[in-house]
């Protein structure tokens, strides 16, 4: 397809409430800038430019401050029990951690008793998730990897169960990472996806307030996957998406996983904005709440569960 082509496609995409039409993504991420037909300049960001920002310590520390704190293990210990039915008996199978941070997930794996791949693209963060695999005695179960999801370098097949808990909104190149979780994911295994619902209270709600007190600051991009928010943080680019979940399920079909089930995780992440405790608390309650109703389409937090046949 050319360029000015691509980027019709794109300007002819449909709306969605809170999203400007003149935002739009172009998926040619390999190029620095596009030309339209009518000769507008469309600047689009570098997969590498993101990847290099989470190589780093500093988003990660940012995000282990807002989410792995004791509030959150309750409904981490919830939604890992949960897990843990659909994972089936631990057994000798490999279970990947694709993208695996801080290793809350890891260890709540591990705990379980499964034996975890555990994999992202930061040697720094794996570095400190050994650290706190080791301090838990977990460390008989867990190998650590360095992997970049658009291009791992793991067998076709090597995992009984996979992971990707808030990741792949992280990754420009999503269509390649979906590729490569059910490329690696044995026949008869199980894929257990997480992401944010752009359809979701939660998003729609702060699409909306942010539009309409001029206090968003990132570019918004509308793309197949969803909607992208591009930032210059002080740790590099960053890219936040908000997933089009009927897309991703698509996605990860069209690699010849199939979708067992869709429920809800968190309602909201809101309690990540708000400092009272009591605030915080009855965020937290509501999601445990709506975590045991299961159903997603209000929910911001979505997990998608497949079987490769």
């Amino acid at each position: 397809m050319r360029r000015d082509e691509t980027v019709k496609k794109w300007r002819d995409e449909r709306r969605i409430s809170g999203i400007p039409s003149t935002k739009r993504m172009i998926s040619a991420l390999s190029y620095r800038r596009l030309r339209t037909a009518g000769g507008e300049q469309v600047p689009v960001t570098t997969s590498d430019e993101v990847k290099s920002t989470l190589q780093g310590r500093e988003v990660h520390d940012g995000w282990t401050r807002d989410y792995r704190t004791a509030e959150n293990e309750a409904f981490y210990d919830l939604a890992f029990d949960y897990l843990a039915t659909v994972f089936g008996k631990p057994d000798d199978g490999l279970t990947l951690d694709a993208g695996c941070g801080s290793s809350t997930k890891t260890i709540h794996l591990a705990k379980r008793g499964y034996r975890v791949v555990a994999a992202d693209v930061s040697q720094g963060i794996l570095d400190s998730g050994r650290h706190a695999v080791v301090a838990r005695e977990l460390d008989t179960l867990v190998t650590y990897r360095w992997a970049d999801l658009t291009g791992m370098e793991f067998s076709t097949g090597e995992f009984v169960r996979v992971l990707c808990w808030g990741v792949l909104m992280h990754v420009p190149e999503v269509e390649r990472a979906v590729a490569e979780l059910a490329r690696v994911t044995r026949a008869g295994g199980t894929i257990v996806i997480s992401e944010g619902n752009m359809r979701s209270v939660q998003a729609v709600g702060l699409r909306w307030l942010k539009r309409a007190l001029g206090r968003q600051r990132a570019e918004v991009r509308r793309v197949p996957a969803g909607v992208e928010f591009w930032e210059d943080t002080s740790a590099g680019k960053l890219v936040t998406r908000q997933a089009d979940i009927g897309w991703l399920i698509g996605a990860f079909e069209s690699h010849g996983a199939k979708l067992m089930e869709r429920r809800a995780g968190e309602f909201s992440e809101i309690y990540t904005l708000v400092k009272p405790k009591t605030l915080r608390r009855a965020i937290h309650a509501f999601n445990s709440f709506w975590w045991r109703l299961r159903w997603p389409g209000l929910a911001f937090g979505n997990l998608l569960i497949f079987r490769k046949p």
